[in-house]
């Protein structure tokens, strides 16, 4: 008997291994179809009964591209054109001779062959760096087709696949309920105060920039819907760029109008939003979150900002949900 158990433990711990082996390539594309299609599950299990499970996956798969994907994609078409377009060789490049002429009358001295050899390392150096991009790009394009793939598939057999785990998981179905009820409350707690708030905190920062005319805007919205949600970070380094640049340009009461609406519109919608949606029993302190978002993204990747405080809000309810059920205190 412990002859069996013993080779299955190896067994199963092989190939767990070997299935983390082929799963690591795109692991962050298969945590991005995870989170989304815990997301979109409500909207899956209203329009099921209605028009189908596959028909309703693909409406919020095709509403996922339609939103996301495209945009992404779009971005990557053009990035690669750009690099496509990017001489490969010396003699590719316009006026080379004049401006070693050029140079040379400068300085005063005989560059010869040598400035060709510096142009073509330079060339040579930006040339693997392109290859390297367009290899990367096939794996973006590889890792979204699976991304979309996944996501159909999570939602559609979501139920099937939570009644496997249920039926392989070696612990009382009492424990199990609490622990998914749990699991599901912390989730939507983190989407909601550190996802949500810091996604509209960054639009409405966005929409001062607009108003007072700050060059790339859009841009810079983007960037700070990320930033809010770290911890102590926030959308301050973009807001305060934004004045500094004012400054510079000599608008300075558009500045003085660009503090006040950071120091009232963005902070009331930070402070009271996230009051408003987070039950403070089930949120986290913003030391973990800052933990979770910074150790996140070294092991995962950009998808760590999303994923890091999530697994340390699963850990910290499947520690109570134990220490409740088994008396571990």
């Amino acid at each position: 008997m412990k002859a069996r158990t013993g080779f299955a433990a190896i067994l199963v711990g092989t190939l767990a291994v070997l299935s983390v082996l082929v799963v690591e390539p795109f692991l962050e594309y298969l945590l991005v179809a995870m989170l989304l299609a815990f997301v979109l599950r409500p909207a899956q299990r209203r329009l099921a009964p209605e028009i189908g499970e596959r028909v309703s996956a693909v409406a919020l798969v095709s509403l996922t591209v339609l939103l996301v994907v495209g945009p992404m994609g779009l971005f990557v078409e053009v990035a690669l054109d750009r690099v496509s377009d990017f001489p490969t060789s010396v003699d590719e490049l316009p006026a080379v001779g004049s401006v070693q002429q050029f140079v040379e009358r400068t300085l005063g001295v005989q560059l010869g062959s040598r400035f060709e050899q510096l142009l073509e390392a330079g060339v040579s150096t930006v040339t693997e760096q392109s290859s390297a991009f367009a290899s990367a790009s096939v794996h973006f394009s590889l890792g979204i087709l699976l991304f979309l793939f996944l996501l159909y598939y999570l939602l559609k057999d979501a139920d099937r696949l939570v009644a496997w785990a249920r039926g392989v998981t070696p612990l009382p179905q009492a424990v199990q309920d609490e622990l998914y009820a749990e699991a599901e409350e912390a989730t939507w707690a983190v989407l909601k105060g550190h996802v949500f708030v810091a996604s509209l905190q960054g639009l409405v920062s966005g929409l001062g920039l607009f108003a007072l005319g700050v060059p790339n805007a859009g841009l810079w919205t983007v960037v700070m819907m990320f930033l809010a949600m770290i911890p102590i970070v926030g959308v301050a380094p973009v807001m305060g760029g934004a004045t500094i640049y004012l400054v510079v340009e000599g608008r300075l009461v558009a500045a003085v109008l660009l503090v006040v609406y950071g120091m009232t519109a963005v902070a009331v919608t930070d402070d009271y939003l996230r009051a408003l949606v987070i039950d403070k029993e089930s949120s986290l302190h913003s030391g973990v979150v800052l933990l979770g978002v910074f150790g996140a993204i070294y092991f995962f990747g950009a998808i760590g900002i999303f994923v890091g405080p999530i697994i340390l809000a699963l850990f910290k309810a499947t520690v109570e949900v134990f220490s409740a059920y088994y008396d571990l205190a």
